[in-house]
């Protein structure tokens, strides 16, 4: 077995380096204990937690149809498609639908390959982030470098792609709402690892240290954990408040909060159906009470709500007791509820409803149709026999081949009872099934890979961007949460990283990147975008059409682009782009920093150099003959069409032509600095292409010759 090597050890002690321990949802820096102590021995602490539990109790019972259709939801998405969520000896479980005639039952789970399908396409591609400086100032372009640089970490070590979105998306695809919590974790360690040299055994070793504590931490939390009051607001942020429900062992709550627990608090027993657990959940019935669990309610409040918190703050409830306590707003600094919402298929409400509650009638009636095509078959296969009483053993009428039925005489032989062949109209109807469940799932089969018999271009390209046209909306939710989901984590970042820490992304190829960084490093202002559409997926046609864009623009030689579709190397070269666009949108804002200052300054010049006989400088107003260095360089390794084609498209825009005419010279003489750089390169790539053609010729000459002497390759041999 081959041993890791150092840096492989190395790699894996960075990937375990940001160990957890059982974590509350929220910290202490957000409450002061002090104002906690003093607020519970008021009466009004008790007020408090009544209207928080009654709050409760009422947003429990307004999105009860809600709860109900998400559970059918998934009994369907695991295959329990027989079944009905409904009342079962007073209270809510799977039942079973009866069976009397006990007939074949069959069950083809189409809903299962949806969701997952669906799934997939809507978390493929990484949202594509931009950091807005707040202004031209250089200190604003540096904070939204390192802003970009800060939200890349953390999320690569929150593996937000794949531990957090893809999570929130399967709750947003099985119930229409998926939502993602953003908040400081104080638990949270982060370790940095070196390698050493030992001086005893001059042998590499590890060294790991305790580098900080707390950062930002992502979390998919259950569509039946999170509650609101306002069924009919659509927007979360217009909630008066928001609830985070959810159930803990005794164990972790003590560890978390026993400094605030009385000595004689004893959790008790929570039914299962008080509120949902995606780990413990047993969707053929929900009447077993959870043992050792303690109900914890966390409640977000704005301004406004209540008397009993006019400023709005956040409590948390353990049982009856309240263990956080914050009365002067929202405790983080950006003010908004620390929840993301992915949203599904708009229906006017708050919580959104799944494409699986429009599958399911057609579900039903798949496998009620399926169940007959083969119940059909058994007949046909061992049909009912008529025979006249007494005249056989009808023990010996079996399904069994080649057996002989002896028949009393006098008596007429058993027949089988005549089965009339299924309607053609059955299989049309298998198939109607499958087009609707098509139509109504956006997947036809073409989007998902298969022609489906489809020969003509223009039909499956009309397939397609149907079935991408269906999910265009997630994509948007998906990005609105993520981007919402960014803006909350920088200002966290910026709320409490006092002191520099090391942050590392990944980079397009690889490699590691790492900044020193704080918050105060990100505080001038920044704000972050997601890019539009970033976060759709690209079909074949759509890979090729981008690729011969590309070469069309110049980004790639044509002679990549083939390898770029054979390879798999789409993501890897747009990547690659992506890094040089946003360089040249960092290169637009710095070349903007010629400011009315410096043109200001320009004029004084001018005029100091007229009053001294000096003529050499112009009107600054024109900017003709303006001498000033080059503000922005060009380096070797720029993809300079790329460079070339973000700047110009600058140029064409109304904030383009609103700049001084000096300010404009300088986009002038850095886009043609790259124009000459980018002529140099390809005339040594020609050259380089006839100086291996020479060598390809001379080589083919030199090999030939002996042949052409009258050599054989034997000889030559």
């Amino acid at each position: 077995m081959a041993t890791n090597s150092l840096d492989e050890q190395l790699a894996a002690e960075e990937q375990a380096s940001y160990e957890k321990i059982p974590k509350a949802e929220m910290q202490g820096e957000l409450v002061d204990d002090d104002v906690l102590k003093k607020f519970k021995k008021q009466e009004q602490a008790k007020k408090l937690v009544a209207w928080a539990k009654a709050e409760y109790d009422k947003c429990k019972s307004a999105r009860k149809t809600e709860e109900n259709d998400w559970y059918l939801n998934l009994a369907f998405y695991n295959g329990y498609q027989y079944h009905d969520w409904r009342a079962i000896a007073g209270k809510q479980g799977l039942a079973e639908e009866p069976n009397p005639s006990n007939l074949p039952r069959i069950t083809v789970n189409r809903i299962e390959p949806v969701i997952r399908t669906e799934i997939a396409k809507t978390t493929a591609q990484k949202p594509s982030a931009t950091v807005v400086p707040a202004s031209n100032d250089e200190d604003d372009l540096l904070s939204a470098t390192a802003g970009e640089q800060v939200w890349e970490s953390i999320y690569d070590k929150n593996k937000f792609q794949t531990n957090v979105l893809q999570k929130a998306e399967f709750w947003r695809a099985i119930t229409g709402n998926g939502f993602i919590k953003t908040f400081w974790d104080s638990s949270y360690k982060g370790y940095e690892t070196t390698k050493e040299i030992d001086q005893m055994t001059g042998q590499p070793r590890i060294e790991r240290r305790l580098a900080y504590t707390g950062d930002v931490v992502h979390e998919a939390v259950s569509p039946f954990h999170v509650f609101v009051p306002d069924q009919s607001e659509e927007d979360i942020e217009r909630q008066p408040y928001v609830l985070n429900v959810y159930t803990k062992a005794e164990e972790w709550v003590r560890q978390m909060f026993g400094s605030v627990l009385p000595k004689d608090f004893k959790p008790g027993k929570v039914a299962a159906t008080e509120i949902q657990d995606s780990a413990l959940m047993d969707l053929r019935g929900v009447d077993n009470a959870k043992p050792d669990a303690v109900l914890i309610i966390e409640m977000w409040v704005k301004p406004g709500t209540t008397k009993w918190l006019p400023n709005g703050g956040l409590i948390t409830i353990v049982d009856t007791e309240i263990v956080q306590y914050s009365d002067t707003g929202i405790p983080y600094h950006h003010g908004q509820f620390p929840f993301s919402h992915l949203q599904g298929i708009a229906n006017g409400k708050f919580y959104r409803r799944s494409v699986i509650k429009n599958l399911i009638p057609l579900q039903r009636e798949y496998n009620r149709t399926r169940s007959q095509i083969v119940h059909a078959k058994n007949l046909m296969a061992k049909p009912q026999m008529m025979y006249d009483e007494g005249s056989v053993d009808p023990r010996k009428i079996t399904a069994r081949a080649g057996i002989w039925i002896p028949v009393r005489p006098g008596f007429a032989k058993p027949t089988p009872v005549p089965i009339q062949a299924l309607p053609s109209y059955v299989l049309q109807e298998v198939q109607q099934l499958h087009s609707d469940f098509e139509d109504l799932s956006g997947q036809h089969q073409v989007s998902r890979g298969e022609s489906g018999g489809l020969t003509a271009a223009t039909a499956i390209a009309y397939l397609g961007e149907r079935d991408d046209a269906y999910l265009t909306t997630i994509f948007h939710s998906i990005e609105a949460a993520v981007e919402k989901v960014a803006k909350q984590s920088l200002g966290l970042f910026v709320q409490y990283v006092e002191d520099s820490r090391l942050v590392k992304i990944t980079g397009a190829d690889g490699s590691f990147d790492a900044m020193m960084l704080s918050g105060a490093d990100l505080a001038s202002g920044t704000d972050i975008r997601i890019e539009s559409g970033s976060a759709l997926p690209t079909s074949k046609a759509a890979r090729q059409a981008l690729v011969t864009e590309w070469m069309k623009m110049g980004f790639i030689p044509p002679e990549d682009g083939l390898r770029i579709l054979e390879m798999g190397m789409l993501k890897q070269y747009y990547n690659t782009i992506k890094i040089d666009e946003n360089a040249a949108q960092r290169e637009n804002l710095m070349i903007k920093k010629v400011t009315e200052e410096m043109v200001q300054e320009f004029e004084q010049n001018w005029n100091d150099g007229a009053a001294n006989g000096d003529q050499d400088k112009v009107d600054p107003t024109t900017g003709d003959a303006m001498q000033v260095p080059p503000i922005v360089s060009v380096n070797g390794w720029d993809n300079h069409a790329v460079h070339m084609e973000i700047h110009n498209r600058f140029r064409k825009s109304q904030a383009y032509q609103a700049l001084p005419n000096i300010v404009k010279a300088e986009f002038e003489k850095h886009i043609s600095m790259h124009e000459q750089a980018l002529q140099m390169q390809q005339m040594q790539q020609l050259q380089m292409q006839q100086m291996q053609g020479e060598q390809e010729s001379s080589q083919s000459g030199a090999t030939e010759a002996p042949l052409q002497s009258g050599m054989t390759e034997e000889q030559l041999g």
